[in-house]
């Protein structure tokens, strides 16, 4: 009996100091794992290019342009594709540890453009998550699950891959995605319809609308390629150039070289990627353009 009780004591004082263990709140952002330039963040007006390993935090705008797409990881995990035209805003974001496991509760808008949400085999098991993303006349409630929406002057749209999602709308009230393919879109400017079920060819069309294209110009962390944008003597026509490209929303860099100044796009995944952003970057690009290896390659 004495072993016992020891034994019951010994369990409900560990119960006791797990309880007791605080939960630690972390001010942490969305981490932006690969960019398919060009893309920015705005903040009170001030528009700033994403690298690979940049951060968003709450109360900025996230924008992408034409031919872009953006990969971003939140802090427990899961996965948001933003694909070409997209604007994103985050109006919250709050990440709480304890007993090895990382909550996020987060308010997303989508304002325009194609989004895609997913959680890693990993984050299920290690995170949790309370994600909501509002549309025109719609707000997605998420736990854990796979799914794309997009948002445009004519519509709004909502398609499930895998899990469940609950459809908070202005003029259906109430729904739930519940079964794989499951698709609802309001037409702003015809009579509401019931939730149906996507082709197999409108599901690819979901998933490539937010996802990267190999080859045009996609930068990831540790990429080994770099687009030399220009190469000159004269410091200032590097600086313009760098702000040129900056406000184009490409991440370009200034650097001074055995008296020469370039202006450097790096982390580029591939030799590919450097040579379409390349050309992509058309009257931006200067007569000394060239891709060569990353530094130290």
């Amino acid at each position: 009996m004495g072993s016992t009780l020891a034994g019951v004591a010994a369990v409900t004082g560990a119960a006791a100091a797990v309880a007791a263990t605080p939960r630690r709140t972390v001010v942490e952002g969305i981490a932006v794992e690969a960019v398919q330039m060009p893309a920015w963040i705005d903040q009170g007006g001030r528009r700033v290019p994403l690298a690979p390993g940049d951060r968003v935090r709450s109360d900025q705008l996230i924008e992408t342009g034409a031919g872009a797409a953006l990969v971003l990881v939140l802090p427990e995990g899961s996965r948001i594709n933003l694909g070409e035209k997209s604007q994103l805003g985050i109006a919250r974001l709050a990440t709480e540890r304890q007993d090895g496991q990382t909550a996020i509760r987060t308010d997303l808008k989508l304002l325009e453009g194609f989004f895609r949400f997913a959680t890693t085999s990993i984050s299920r098991v290690t995170g949790r998550r309370d994600v909501r993303v509002t549309l025109r006349t719609a707000t997605v409630g998420i736990r854990g699950t796979d799914f794309w929406s997009m948002t445009d002057a004519a519509h709004d749209a909502v398609c499930l891959f895998e899990g469940k999602v609950a459809l908070d709308t202005r003029d259906q009230g109430a729904l739930s995605l519940e079964k794989p393919s499951a698709f609802w879109a309001r037409f702003f400017d015809r009579p509401v319809q019931p939730v149906g079920v996507a082709t197999p060819d409108q599901l690819a069309g979901f998933i490539a609308s937010a996802a990267l294209k190999s080859g045009t110009g996609v930068a990831v962390a540790g990429g080994e390629w770099q687009l030399v944008a220009t190469s000159t003597t004269d410091s200032r026509e590097a600086l313009q150039s760098a702000g040129r490209l900056r406000a184009a929303g490409f991440p370009a860099q200034l650097v001074e070289s055995r008296g020469r100044h370039e202006v450097r796009i790096d982390q580029l995944a591939t030799r590919d990627d450097a040579q379409g952003l390349l050309v992509r970057l058309g009257d931006l690009a200067s007569p000394s353009s060239r891709v060569a290896p990353a530094a130290g390659r």
